[in-house]
């Protein structure tokens, strides 16, 4: 081989190794996103059975975030329930299908960190959904802290019955519930709080519809948020907003035991949640005649508190006019919005006067 061959061979074969080298090296510099399978979220919101996964009241769900361009889920369902996703801020309906399913809640994002929070629009009758596991092509962070936390205690209003209903004469199906367009998750949103809802269509105090149990039996051993919390006294919520009531009193009806077990109710939060602001709220879905009743009956519960020294404590009332209606005459979107700006008006009333 002549001298200038083997000499431009030789310096091809120099420059292939030196290549070589340096994307080597690019590569040993350059962060690697190996993917990440868990089993379990590094947060749950609102009441969760956290032992199985599995969680099934209104706006109960979990929070994930991580680092990377995906994320997908997989959960079990009866196929009745929808999810709210939450992607960096940004909300979004899912719909669950029957059995177990992977469910791809983010892809092709800008590489980075993302959040992710999946709450249940519908409530408990209809089924729970369990989480199975999460996926990204990235790594899991852990998911940020509640530093202030609100609890919602209800039926059918607070659950967000019909809220995306056509109007009063709609037939509800579990697709027009929507917890996330109530007035306690408007307000806590609005307020940077996180939210545990614990309500049920037809509920009471001291009676409800058929086939439903009263709070109080709902309510288990004074756990009132996760599973696996052992009832002791939690400093976290700082409001709690109680609206029972329209269920008790419907159809003329004046229970003689509602007072007495009010303020079993009142006493059992004020011992779980010792620092907690307690609004004894009613409305807006009753007649006038009702609605005076049972506005009587809760304001009568709390001067008796307050007589006895109770002083974050005080009758709220949501009874707003509303321009439209959800199903069966259920509060629309519309009105769930006036009510949450009534309770987030008091809330910060009260933050003001108290410090």
């Amino acid at each position: 081989m002549p001298i200038i061959a083997r000499w431009r061979h030789w310096l091809v074969r120099e420059l292939h190794v030196v290549a070589a080298s340096l994307l080597l090296s690019v590569l040993a510099f350059m962060p690697t996103f190996a993917a990440e399978t868990i089993e379990r979220p590094s947060k749950w919101i609102g009441r969760v059975a956290a032992s199985d996964a599995a969680f099934g009241w209104p706006g109960s769900g979990f929070a994930l975030r991580f680092e990377g361009t995906s994320l997908s889920v997989t959960l079990v369902d009866t196929g009745q329930n929808s999810l709210e996703i939450e992607l960096d801020g940004v909300p979004q309906r899912l719909d669950l299908q029957a059995g177990q399913h992977r469910y791809q809640l983010a892809d092709g994002l800008q590489r980075g960190v993302h959040s992710v929070r999946a709450t249940r629009r519908t409530e408990g009758w209809v089924g729970d959904t369990i989480f199975v596991s999460a996926e990204t092509d990235g790594s899991f962070r852990p998911a940020e802290a509640s530093s202030d936390e609100m609890v919602a205690i209800g039926d059918s209003i607070t659950a967000g019955y019909g809220v995306e209903g056509a109007g009063p004469g709609c037939k509800f199906t579990p697709g027009t519930e929507n917890q996330y367009l109530t007035y306690a998750a408007v307000a806590a949103r609005s307020l940077g709080m996180e939210l545990t809802t614990l309500a049920v269509s037809g509920i009471g105090l001291s009676r409800a519809r058929k086939g439903t149990k009263i709070m109080l039996d709902v309510i288990d051993n004074g756990t009132l948020l996760r599973s696996g919390a052992p009832g002791l006294p939690d400093e976290h919520v700082s409001t709690v907003v109680i609206n029972l009531g329209t269920n008790d009193f419907s159809d003329g009806k004046n229970p003689d035991d509602f007072g007495g077990e009010y303020a079993k109710l009142l006493s059992r939060l004020r011992y779980q949640f010792p620092k907690a602001y307690l609004y004894a709220a009613l409305g807006p879905m009753m007649p006038q005649k009702d609605f005076d009743t049972a506005e009587k009956a809760i304001k009568a519960v709390v001067q008796t508190s307050a007589a006895k020294g109770e002083s974050r404590l005080r009758y709220l009332n949501l009874r707003v006019k509303p321009k439209d209606f959800g199903c069966n005459w259920h509060p629309s979107r519309s009105t769930q919005a006036a009510m949450a700006d009534v309770l987030e008006q008091a809330i910060k009333a009260d933050r003001g006067r108290h410090g």
